[in-house]
């Protein structure tokens, strides 16, 4: 049990005592890092149960900086996760305490608690939102294994995700992968040649899952026309290791086309039912989608990289002939749609081979560049 009339004390008197903590701090420097974002954390492997990036280091002055002792410990966060937020961290023997302040007023207030030279449990107490929580961080030997946050079991159908996060690590005992409380993986590295051969793989699955998902969705409709299906994405990473499949209507298109609508609003997947919707149903696959968007989260580039990808599984789709399935247009194409879609400037036309993309023009459903 976490005593929060400590942590009521502790942050009075880190308020109180606010200017001796900053000038303390400030008087222990020796060097600064300027980042372009949050490079550093006392929890460890934050970045990874974050599933972001470590803000790279800049030789330009930005708001977001650190400042290092002697001992090339930590001692100053600088706006790296509030607008001016300032963190003064103290290292003592058996804890180590971050103060952090906005504008002079405290904002919160946490507490590391090291046993046998492990953190083993982080107490943080939210002066402006008069919270008190904990995680504990266990370990196997001198590896973490495992971080287990309590405040989220009281809603663990919904929160269950976060209530423990696993750690895994090669041979080396380099740390590989992260998983979140349902085993889903929300980090993780890999050799590029391992990346390039899963990429392919996950490719191959994709093209054959969405053969069985445009046949699904001929059964579906039965004797009504589709004239595309559209893989959505949207700028969260769970849409792109399973994103929604739209099914267009024959039907709604030909009234979009008499109506003399935009071709934004032609190729607008949002205005056909959501009842003839699809998903992916293979798990192994998504887990191993997942495994290459979280790959690339890593690096930030999970959005153009599963982009990239979806846009090729589309394009080899797009060359099949697809002549012999009376429910499928003429025209019938698989593209990747997302909010905001600038058909006008040729974004359509990286999922659609030349052919199609001739078909669609003659029939005035896309623009002649």
């Amino acid at each position: 049990m976490v005593d929060k009339e400590y942590y009521l004390k502790l942050s009075k008197e880190a308020q109180d005592n606010y200017k001796f903590y900053k000038e303390e701090a400030e008087s222990s420097i020796c060097r600064r890092e300027y980042t372009i974002s949050k490079r550093y954390d006392i929890s460890p492997y934050w970045y990874g149960r974050q599933s972001t990036v470590p803000g790279e280091i800049t030789e330009e002055e930005t708001d977001t900086y650190y400042e290092f002792d002697n001992h090339d410990r930590l001692r100053i966060s600088a706006c790296d996760e509030l607008i001016d937020g300032y963190a003064y961290t103290v290292y003592e023997e058996n804890r180590i305490i971050t103060r952090l302040y906005v504008r002079g007023v405290l904002d919160s207030i946490k507490e590391y608690l090291i046993y046998d030279g492990f953190i083993k449990r982080c107490i943080e107490y939210s002066a402006r939102n008069d919270k008190l929580q904990y995680e504990d961080y266990i370990y196997e030997g001198e590896r973490l294994i495992q971080v287990y946050q309590p405040q989220y079991e009281s809603n663990s159908g919904y929160f269950e995700h976060l209530v423990r996060t696993y750690f895994e690590y090669d041979e080396k005992g380099i740390l590989s992968r992260v998983l979140d409380g349902t085993k889903g993986v929300i980090y993780v590295m890999m050799l590029a040649e391992e990346v390039a051969l899963l990429r392919e793989e996950v490719k191959k699955g994709l093209i054959a899952a969405l053969r069985e998902i445009i046949g699904n969705v001929s059964r579906v409709l039965v004797d009504r026309s589709c004239c595309f299906l559209a893989i959505f994405l949207h700028d969260e990473a769970h849409t792109v290791y399973s994103p929604i499949f739209q099914p267009g209507l024959q039907n709604i298109r030909d009234e979009q086309v008499d109506n003399k609508k935009d071709y934004e609003t032609i190729w607008n997947s949002g205005e056909h039912p959501v009842k003839y919707q699809q998903e992916l149903t293979d798990q192994e696959l998504i887990q191993k989608l997942r495994n290459l968007i979280m790959f690339w989260r890593n690096t930030d580039d999970w959005w153009e990289e599963g982009m990239k990808l979806w846009q090729e599984v589309a394009y080899s789709l797009n060359e099949t002939n697809w002549s012999e399935n009376f429910i499928l247009a003429e025209d019938f194409i698989v593209f990747v749609d997302r909010e905001g879609l600038d058909v006008t400037n040729g974004e359509l036309e990286k999922s659609i081979p030349l052919v199609k993309l001739e078909l669609l023009r003659s029939k005035g459903l896309v623009p002649v560049h």
